[in-house]
């Protein structure tokens, strides 16, 4: 009896524990589909030539307030199962200065959108995709 009691005990954490990193990287994903979504739909709002600046003002506050969530979506331990390349992880510096480079992009859209400024949108908007790509070329797997 006492060894079952100690199985599960050492068991259970580790389920738990792989749970909550599966969740993890269900939700990164999550935020990623979201976040190219969202882009898609400022792109279109404005590349459109009678701009509506209150949907673009709103779709760029959620595509910032989506990238802020990746900053805490990838600690240590959560690369099993993931498409994200092991340098995540053992670059943690370096793939972090990237997120943050787009989540500037993201701030300087969103700032435009709230100026109405469509040069400084189109800046933002192409900063930040330009980071995505960068990115993705860097750290996520083909497979």
């Amino acid at each position: 009896m006492k060894i079952a009691v100690l199985s599960l005990m050492t068991f259970f954490p580790l389920f738990a524990g792989a749970q909550a990193l599966d969740s993890e990287i269900k939700q990164r994903q999550q935020v990623f589909s979201n976040i190219e979504i969202l882009s898609e739909q400022a792109e279109e709002l404005i590349d459109d030539k009678n701009t509506n600046w209150a949907k673009l003002e709103q779709v760029s506050r959620e595509i910032k307030q989506q990238s802020f969530l990746l900053l805490d979506l990838f600690p240590q331990g959560s690369q099993q199962g993931s498409k994200a390349k092991q340098a995540v992880w053992n670059k943690p510096q370096k793939f972090s200065a990237q997120l943050k480079q787009m989540i500037i992009g993201f701030e300087q859209l969103n700032q435009a959108s709230q100026e109405r400024n469509m040069h400084l949108a189109g800046q933002g908007m192409e900063s930040a995709q330009s980071t995505c790509r960068s990115c993705h070329r860097s750290y996520r797997s083909r497979w």
